[in-house]
């Protein structure tokens, strides 16, 4: 999945993340109007969320929107909120938390647990997901989108690559995008 030319492109982070991440910095590069949609460790996501949506909702242009981990889920919410209301976004996402049960250790900050959402359906998606992944359990992750693939042909596409929860080498992942 290449991002169409003229998508404004949004960027969500994982857990800590922020604009000055690495990640959003190689998007950055090859996508200089990029924006970062930042929410902070004690933030109300479900004003982030809110006001996210709202945001996009006057985008004239078409939008990607890229979430990463827990970011991942956050961004997936804007989409389905977004495509009820008509308005196609096109949606990547990477290592996505699809639900608290896929992480590996319980030390996840209860405060958040309320703002997550179960993935349960996708349109115009790309998920990245690496197989070495420490956090989240890239096998369940994998058989998810496998098993979702399956039953719904053509409404994601699955990219599997030999790296951490941080994709250390999403600089090369980029090239094709």
């Amino acid at each position: 999945m290449m991002i169409a030319e003229g998508n404004k492109v949004f960027y969500i982070h994982g857990l800590y993340g922020s604009r000055s991440s690495r990640k959003f910095g190689f998007i950055q590069q090859k996508y200089p109007t990029a924006i970062c949609l930042e929410w902070k460790f004690n933030d109300n996501v479900d004003v982030f969320l809110q006001n996210t949506f709202h945001m996009l909702e006057t985008v004239k242009d078409p939008i990607t929107l890229i979430g990463s981990s827990i970011g991942g889920n956050f961004a997936w919410q804007i989409q389905q909120k977004l495509l009820t209301e008509g308005i196609n976004c096109e949606l990547i996402l990477i290592n996505p938390m699809i639900e608290l049960m896929y992480k590996f250790e319980d030390n996840f900050p209860n405060h958040l647990v309320q703002y997550l959402s179960p993935m349960d359906t996708f349109s115009n998606t790309k998920v990245i997901i690496g197989l070495k992944d420490e956090v989240l359990d890239a096998h369940q992750t994998k058989a998810f989108f496998e098993m979702y693939d399956y039953n719904n042909p053509n409404k994601i596409e699955i990219t599997l690559v030999e790296d951490d929860h941080r994709i250390s080498n999403f600089h090369k992942l980029l090239v094709d995008f």
